[in-house]
């Protein structure tokens, strides 16, 4: 019994500790997929710096509820403080709609509401997303040199683009915009 206290007890301090130092990390934590590319989990602003030890549901098991609740390419994946509540929100397109899926992340609760925007649903039909969020990280690194902090599909002027965030090993942000159907880099911001 004493034997099965202690591993207990070391399981859980080591447990502790992983997720202290993963919390302060960075604000960005990616989470890798099965037979898709990675998915970056974005912290919100108006969460808390100690977040990791308020959440019960990890991230990798709320993208996973995500993705059982509703099919179609994640634009969006963070984390976020709604109303005082720790809620995981997942943004969808889908064909002709978008959808954002919710996961409490104390409970594991999953609802989800849909976005009918009649003024986009022709503009998804022509403007395909040709260039997946692997290849545009790699257009990204090749044009700036350091690690990928985020990355986002987006509509910008009726036409979808990958925007990505970029720390270089200077510690310099850089910004660049991507186009999704066609790989070429729209713009590059470098942060002062």
């Amino acid at each position: 019994m004493k034997k099965v206290v202690m591993t207990m007890v070391g399981a859980l301090i080591v447990g502790s500790l992983s997720v202290t130092a993963f919390a302060h990390s960075n604000q960005y934590y990616s989470v890798p997929q099965k037979n898709t590319s990675t998915v970056y989990l974005q912290i919100d602003d108006d969460v808390k710096h100690n977040w990791a030890k308020l959440v019960r549901i990890t991230p990798e098991k709320a993208l996973k509820k995500v993705r059982e609740a509703q099919s179609g390419v994640i634009t969006e994946w963070k984390l976020d403080d709604e109303d005082g509540f720790l809620v995981y929100k997942a943004e969808i397109k889908n064909k002709h709609q978008e959808f954002d899926v919710y996961v409490d992340a104390m409970t594991g609760e999953v609802w989800q509401t849909v976005d009918h925007d009649d003024d986009n649903d022709d503009q998804w039909n022509k403007q395909q997303v040709k260039i997946s969020v692997e290849q545009a990280k790699k257009i990204a690194l090749a044009k700036v040199s350091g690690t990928i902090k985020s990355i986002k599909l987006d509509e910008d002027d009726n036409h979808y683009v990958y925007e990505v965030e970029v720390k270089t090993a200077k510690g310099q942000e850089v910004d660049l915009e991507i186009s999704a159907t066609t790989g070429a880099v729209l713009d590059v911001d470098w942060d002062d």
